[in-house]
């Protein structure tokens, strides 16, 4: 059964043990957990490989509306009675500018993403390009403001880091042009995104390019 969310968003109940989607399968559909327990998991070597067991606020299948390539990587089944938010890619960008929580929580879900891509340590070769590749992301997806301190804090706990890090690298963002910290009408310290397209292959040239 489904019905529409005050944001005319479907909301989706599966009922304990129901497949949410599988691996393989293609889909322009995220999906925010209100409620329940979802599992993700993956066949590798012909066995069953679970990698998370997620709790509300979580979002998963969010691959599938960031990337051109629309099949999922993984199968998601509800481990108890759940209850979902479905997100269309053509929608995602309004939902995230409705629930401005979502843009931290997205931050989380990339950057585990990039750190189980690239390393199996806690932490990414680069922080400067590991947060490059977040916020390019963001970009791709539509996401161009963001609040300061919450992406402060997110970037921080999610890369196993201390805020004065995030922080040194934001401003380095910022003295190259490529973001732009402003305070918005609300008196908050916001972030800008002047560059989404390849922002971490720009930011390495401008890098280069400066005089020591």
């Amino acid at each position: 059964m489904a019905a529409k969310s005050r944001a005319s968003f479907l909301v989706k109940n599966f009922l304990k043990y129901a497949v949410i989607f599988s691996e393989g399968s293609r889909g322009d559909t995220a999906y925010l957990l209100k409620e329940g327990l979802v599992e993700i998991s993956k066949i590798m070597d012909g066995k069953k490989k679970v990698f998370a067991h997620l709790r509300p606020p979580s979002m998963f299948g969010e691959m599938a509306i960031l990337l051109d390539d629309e099949k999922r990587t993984a199968t998601a089944v509800a481990l108890e009675d759940s209850k979902v938010i479905e997100i269309k890619k053509y929608d995602f960008e309004e939902f995230l500018q409705q629930s401005p929580v979502m843009i931290s929580t997205l931050v989380n879900v990339l950057v585990h993403r990039l750190k189980t891509a690239t390393t199996k340590s806690l932490r990414v070769p680069n922080l400067f390009i590991g947060i490059c590749n977040v916020l390019g992301m963001l970009g791709g997806a539509g996401v161009t403001e963001m609040n300061y301190l919450d992406t402060l804090n997110s970037l921080a706990v999610t890369f196993n880091v201390n805020k004065e890090s995030v922080d040194k690298a934001l401003h380095m963002l910022e003295e190259h042009a490529l973001i732009e910290l402003f305070m918005n009408d609300d008196n908050e310290r916001t972030i800008r995104l002047l560059v989404t397209k390849d922002l971490a292959h720009t930011a390495a040239e401008r890098r280069k390019a400066a005089p020591v």
